[in-house]
């Protein structure tokens, strides 16, 4: 794979340029942060333009290497990607399903590259209907895309230009070997969840959302659970949805609403049973570290990672956030990624989901 970074977004046409003519390069994957003035019609332009699918997205920082990193990725694909572009993320009616190609697994296709919209509001159905049309016959990795700044924008990378409130989809034939750990541990519960709306929990155990939470974080935290700097506690203290078989799936609280309701990043569906999770920097990192192990456990002579890592993860970390990048042992592969708003991957039992706070890591051996 052909890897090309740039520190700032001016230089990403030039960038997808030079890796786009270079030998056997059949597609790009682009990664990029936030322009400062947003991003104009001349990149849209050249990404119609250019005579290769593309796909990828603005997120809120990078990961090159073993560093974070403002600006934007190139990856040149020596293998060709089947890209689609689904509209309408935020659209309650629409039928995804009818949207993808179900013989995907029959034309030779095992990994699927996921990008979506972070502020569309039907990720979680779309996400479904992924799992339905190709089940465990593909694996799945990606996350969400958009700026921790503003509210929904264009944000995905396509051969359309640059689009939002949908999801984009590139289908490879390169296996691909994933890790998925977030490093959480359970402090409280089981409490189910007995009132929801999509991502926003009204009840648990038949009680207020909040008043249940904010008795468990204070006994924690010795101090009271204030509404005005709810987000600044809560990030230390997610809920975690049971899975069989498998780590619980992290749901981050960052709101308090009506009716002492919890809005979280993803849906929380009814009759689920959540547990209050926390951690710690060691933990994290480990998790991270064990997530990267797993992906090359069985992947010989990896070419590329592909590191997906929740931004909640660096806001929470902070200044020991670049433990949990130096802890994913490259041993000179190649390392792309994102911090993402949200997660996507399989992991490894069946499940394919949206995840918060989640180090996601995929690791392919030629593309």
């Amino acid at each position: 794979m052909e890897l090309c970074y740039v520190e700032t977004t001016d230089r990403i046409e030039s960038a997808a340029e030079e890796v786009a003519s270079a030998d056997h390069v059949e597609g790009l994957l682009i990664f990029a942060t936030p322009a400062d003035d947003g991003y104009d019609g001349q990149l849209e332009s050249f990404l119609e333009r250019l005579d290769i699918p593309v796909i990828g997205g603005v997120f809120p920082e990078l990961i090159h290497q073993n560093k974070k990193e403002q600006g934007a990725v190139v990856c040149g694909l020596t293998v060709e990607p089947q890209v689609k572009t689904v509209p309408g993320l935020s659209d309650a009616k629409a039928d995804y399903s009818s949207q993808l190609d179900p013989d995907l697994p029959v034309d030779g296709y095992e990994t699927v590259f996921v990008f979506v919209d972070a502020y569309a509001t039907e990720i979680e159905r779309f996400i479904q209907s992924l799992f339905r049309t190709y089940g465990v016959e593909l694996n799945y990795l990606g996350g969400g895309a958009g700026s921790l700044a503003a509210d929904q924008q264009p944000c995905l990378f396509t051969d359309e230009g640059i689009v939002q409130d949908s999801a984009v989809v590139a289908a490879i034939s390169s296996p691909l070997n994933l890790g998925v750990r977030h490093g959480w541990e359970e402090i409280a519960g089981p409490f189910r969840v007995t009132d929801t709306d999509g991502p926003v929990v009204y009840g648990l155990d038949g009680k207020p959302a909040f008043s249940v939470y904010r008795d468990v974080v204070e006994q924690q935290t010795s101090g009271d659970l204030i509404r005005e700097e709810f987000f600044e506690t809560a990030k230390a203290y997610p809920f975690g949805v049971s899975r069989m078989n498998g780590e619980p799936v992290v749901r981050d609280p960052f709101e308090i609403v009506e009716e002492n309701g919890l809005r979280c990043f993803g849906d929380v569906p009814e009759g689920e049973f959540v547990h209050i999770l926390e951690g710690d920097a060691p933990t994290l990192i480990q998790a991270a570290q064990s997530a990267a192990d797993e992906a090359q456990s069985t992947q010989r002579n990896t070419e590329v990672l592909f590191f997906f890592d929740c931004i909640s993860r660096e806001l929470y970390l902070q200044e020991e956030y670049q433990q949990e990048l130096t802890s994913v042992k490259t041993d000179g592969t190649q390392m792309a990624g994102a911090l993402t708003i949200g997660e996507i991957a399989n992991d490894g039992n069946g499940h394919l989901d949206y995840y918060n706070k989640t180090a996601v890591i995929g690791a392919i051996a030629d593309i």
